[in-house]
């Protein structure tokens, strides 16, 4: 019987992902929690899944080219063959002959020994032929969705939005690690206080250039500290961190977050308020585990008292909430995350075109339901985690189009980090600092 060894672990992991469309860090999380595993191996199946999850399309295109039906193999087989590509192309310390042997030991274990030659064969004849001449593939937009590992449909849509020389900028960072990334809780501590203390353990601790309250590590997690625990960090990206300030939060005021959970935003929301002068927030989400993660998070950054909770869709705060309700609001929209991609490396094969083809309807529903509960004079800001217009500024000037009771107006995080590009509709892109992909507009109601 084949050992759990760490290749074993991540062809199986990889299967499961593969099939049932898991999330690849929270499969991940469960496995290294469940099996006993040196911090060594666990590095290893952690690399190993990401990294065959992140370049998938250009492995792909090198097996496939030795056998005849590709499709027709099992599921365990063709992740098999990726992970053994993945170390052989990205891996330089792995010798071919181990990653062979690794290989063929898996493949006994399975189907009764029934491809252990096919895999063996494949293998030998990548080893031999080296990584394919991309050079050969004629069309630009196609090579460069091989090269990177970016599906076709979504490499074409984002050339047709930027431009193909601004595409290959972004794709080339698509697969780099992302830096670790917390904002500092000032309502505990400062920002120095917190790289200072860190700095045991994280030696590159760093402020974040892009917002004031963020320190960045190229590895490590800042989930693992004691400061996190203390609610003096919590974990969130850099380009997340520039929601809040873009709301221009008073400390007396009321706020809206219409789609709340896991509650980074909102709990940093929440750090300009002061309940003492009345201010406080309502945070909404459409399930109630939601936002029980987003209560925990207060309670341990310290901002319970100035947070509610509601379980609601919130398309539906008409039913609940009068008119001219809010100070300001919050549409953080569901949308297709496409703006994580580094961080999560599976969300761009997980989604179709015609999936995020509905998201708009949604986005552009609840902009619409929020827009009476605000005052007049109040802001609304629309923000989403991903780089498509369909998503981001489309959905914005339909809102326009309907709502002329509404101007936008230039995005605070935008000017505090001098933003050269628009700065009413304030898009980050994956290599923009670094930072996930992001966008934020900020929407003034004038009458």
């Amino acid at each position: 019987m084949q050992n759990k060894t760490p290749r074993y672990l991540a062809v199986t992991l990889l299967e499961s992902i593969e099939q049932q469309h898991r999330y690849a860090n929270l499969s991940l999380n469960h496995l290294l929690q469940h099996e006993k595993l040196s911090d060594l191996d666990k590095h290893l199946v952690t690399r190993l899944v990401y990294g065959t999850i992140q370049w998938q399309l250009r492995l792909d295109y090198n097996w496939r080219a030795f056998v005849k039906t590709p499709d027709n193999l099992p599921i365990w087989v063709q992740m098999l063959l990726r992970m053994s590509l993945y170390q052989m192309f990205f891996l330089d310390k792995v010798p071919a002959h181990a990653i062979l042997n690794e290989a063929n030991e898996i493949a006994k274990t399975r189907d009764h020994e029934r491809y252990v030659k096919l895999v063996n064969a494949v293998l030998r004849h990548v080893q031999r032929a080296g990584e394919q001449d991309y050079d050969k593939i004629e069309d630009d937009v196609t090579r460069l969705s091989i090269v990177d590992s970016v599906p076709l449909w979504l490499t074409q849509r984002l050339v047709d939005q930027y431009g193909y020389e601004r595409c290959v900028q972004m794709l080339a960072v698509v697969n780099q690690p992302p830096r670790a990334s917390a904002r500092v809780n000032t309502l505990q501590t400062t920002r120095d206080e917190m790289v200072t203390e860190l700095a045991a353990s994280f030696t590159d601790i760093q402020p974040s250039a892009v917002s004031p309250v963020g320190i960045t590590a190229d590895g490590g997690s800042f989930a693992q500290t004691a400061a996190f625990k203390n609610g003096d960090i919590t974990v969130q990206d850099e380009s997340s961190m520039l929601v809040a300030p873009s709301l221009q939060v008073e400390p007396q005021q009321k706020v809206l977050d219409a789609c709340s959970a896991p509650g980074g935003k909102t709990t940093h929301i929440a750090t300009y308020l002061d309940p003492a002068q009345g201010g406080a927030i309502t945070a909404l989400d459409i399930h109630q585990r939601k936002l029980k993660l987003v209560e925990e998070n207060a309670e341990r950054m310290g901002v319970a008292d100035r947070l509610t909770t509601l379980e609601l869709d919130a398309r539906k705060v008409g039913k609940v909430f009068a008119n001219e309700t809010f100070d300001r609001i919050l549409v953080d929209a569901p949308c297709s995350g496409l703006g994580l991609m580094r961080r999560k490396p599976e969300i761009r094969y997980a989604k179709q075109a015609q999936d995020i083809a509905r998201l708009p309807e949604i986005q552009g529903a609840i902009l619409a339901a929020s827009a009476s509960k605000l005052k007049v004079g109040g802001l609304m800001v629309y923000s989403t985690c991903t780089i498509l217009a369909a998503e981001n500024q489309d959905v914005v000037q339909k809102f326009l189009q309907t709502h002329s009771n509404f101007a936008l107006i230039k995005v605070k995080a935008a000017q505090d980090i001098n933003w050269a590009g628009d700065q009413e509709m304030f898009q980050l892109l994956l290599d923009d600092y670094q930072t996930d992909g992001f966008f934020i507009a900020c929407l003034k109601r004038i009458h």
